[in-house]
């Protein structure tokens, strides 16, 4: 596994309230979801990269806004033409 380190200015943390520990954990929870957002990740990958079940991180995407359902429109039409035949 690598580890990447993010330098965080000591003054973007004035408006956290909560421990060092508690934002670690929010930040991976918010790249996580974003990487799935983006389509680069999917969502058993995103769920273990923020260290949650995936039902708990389905829960997360909704309160950071970010459909569970990644899919295009395209996708999904492709999708229903397949069941109908």
């Amino acid at each position: 596994m690598t580890t990447l380190e993010l330098p965080i200015n000591e003054q973007w943390l004035s408006g956290f309230r909560g421990s060092e520990e508690e934002l670690r954990r929010e930040l991976r929870e918010i790249l996580a979801a974003k990487l799935f957002e983006l389509g680069r990740m999917t969502l058993s990958q995103s769920a273990e990269l923020a260290d949650l079940p995936v039902w708990a991180f389905m829960e997360r995407l909704s309160q950071l806004n970010v459909s569970v359902v990644n899919q295009t429109r395209d996708d999904l039409l492709d999708e229903l033409a397949d069941l109908r035949n």
